[in-house]
């Protein structure tokens, strides 16, 4: 009878050692992973200046008392910008502007609030906003333009001019002056 029962209990030490190292355990918990916020990495720049050249000649340069570049698309944001848009005569444009942005990929300048610029020849340009597209080479501007050049003063809601001045259209509410001030 010893012997039975020494055998039962060593079949029962076994069956609970097996259940003991073969049972499903769940896995502990791991928390999950929360998204982080998706935060833009930008790089700011006091008083610095951004440049293009095309066969080491600048196309444009352009100053700001702030820039900041966002990091992930490039763009670049700019406060109280001085730019100079360089001519293929060899003049130049001189522009300000309290803010701008130019779109990395397309090298689209876009200046607002209260554009003015001045050509090398003399020529002055104001207007609200104004975008330069480099594929282009052209200056774009709207609201309240007025664009003297010689002595002819030209109003309009929009305006397009080449990187030189020379080929200039006006639309919406369109005046030209000769010899006077546009009212």
């Amino acid at each position: 009878m010893k012997k039975k029962a020494g055998i039962i209990l060593a079949c029962i030490i076994i069956v609970s050692g097996l259940y003991y190292f073969l049972k499903d355990e769940p896995l502990a918990q791991t928390p999950p992973v929360q998204p982080k916020d998706q935060q833009t990495s930008k790089l700011a720049y006091v008083g610095n200046s951004i440049m293009e050249q095309k066969d080491g000649k600048p196309l444009w340069e352009l100053k700001a008392e702030f820039i900041e570049i966002d990091v992930d698309t490039k763009n670049v944001q700019l406060k109280n910008l001085v730019g100079t848009f360089y001519q293929e005569k060899g003049g130049k444009i001189e522009i300000t502007a309290p803010e701008a942005f130019m779109n990395s990929q397309t090298k689209e300048i876009i200046m607002s609030v209260k554009v003015q610029a001045t050509a090398s020849d003399g020529t002055t340009f104001t207007a609200t906003e104004a975008r330069w597209s480099s594929s282009e080479q052209k200056i774009y501007g709207s609201g309240n333009v007025v664009l003297t050049k010689d002595d002819a003063v030209l109003t309009g809601d929009k305006i397009e001019s080449d990187s030189n001045m020379e080929k200039i259209k006006v639309f919406g509410n369109a005046k030209v002056v000769k010899g006077g001030v546009a009212r």
